[in-house]
């Protein structure tokens, strides 16, 4: 796309986002033509809301990539401004600041050191758990701002579809855990009931190597002048599907022999 056409689509892209709004429909000519002019948009759109502060990888399979069709891992930085500690505390979402947002429980990675971009010398998975300070439950809010059917270059740009994500307690003892074994069970609690949203294990992710995938972001950065800083979180996908949420109320995400991660969505 030309450059006008790229501006038009970063603003309408950024513009969905603030607003909480579906885009009606996307001209052809504004799509990314390949992951490069994807990833630029992304970037673009991204720096209207700030640094980022974490990072979220898909397509970390063949199978996946297969299906995506693209040739490498691929991901999207998330806004430090969409991230939410609920470590101490439940965390407090508005459901007005959403279009129709789906929760993913998660297994995440905190960065204590830089890992920069460093083509032709792969990091090893040692050198990444050199560079990890802490493992942290989450819960990705995932939320597109797409009309249906324009491909994972368009998610791309639009951030892979991430909404927020709340951040729970770290762990510095996590290379210890049996992720595959961890069962993870999400509840909402309203009007005085309890009703289980969801349940899973990290078995989903790579049989039970959620660590891997960060391993696999770190050979395949989102962006590659960037790469990964201290500070980040990276995401590893959903242990639990993405069931759409089903109103206002309190959520908790236990994760079993770790701890839990609570939120509240207001109405």
């Amino acid at each position: 796309m030309n450059e006008q056409q790229f501006e038009t689509a970063r603003r309408t892209l950024a513009e969905a986002r603030s607003e909480a709004r579906t885009i009606d429909a996307w001209p052809r000519e504004q799509l990314p033509r390949d992951l490069a002019e994807a990833y630029r948009l992304q970037a673009a759109v991204l720096s209207t809301f700030g640094p980022v502060g974490a990072w979220k990888i898909a397509a970390v399979t063949a199978a996946q990539r297969e299906a995506l069709a693209v040739d490498r891992p691929i991901g999207s930085g998330i806004p430090a401004a969409r991230l939410l500690d609920a470590g101490d505390a439940p965390a407090r979402l508005r459901s007005a600041d959403f279009i129709a947002p789906k929760l993913e429980c998660e297994i995440d990675f905190e960065l204590g050191s830089d890992l920069p971009a460093r083509p032709g010398r792969a990091y090893s998975r040692e050198d990444v758990r050199e560079a990890i300070s802490a493992m942290r439950i989450a819960v990705e809010i995932v939320d597109s701002r797409l009309p249906r059917g324009l491909g994972a270059l368009a998610e791309l740009a639009d951030g892979f579809n991430n909404g927020a994500l709340v951040l729970g307690p770290r762990r510095s003892d996590w290379d210890a855990i049996d992720f595959a074994r961890v069962e993870i069970v999400l509840v909402r609690e309203h009007a005085g009931e309890t009703v289980e949203v969801a349940r899973g294990r990290p078995l989903a992710i790579l049989d039970g190597d959620p660590f891997a995938t960060v391993v696999l972001l770190a050979n395949a950065p989102a962006d590659t002048a960037r790469g990964l800083r201290a500070g980040d979180v990276v995401t590893t996908g959903s242990c639990t599907g993405a069931p759409p949420l089903p109103g206002p109320g309190r959520y908790r995400a236990t994760f079993a022999g770790i701890g839990s991660v609570e939120f509240a969505f207001d109405a």
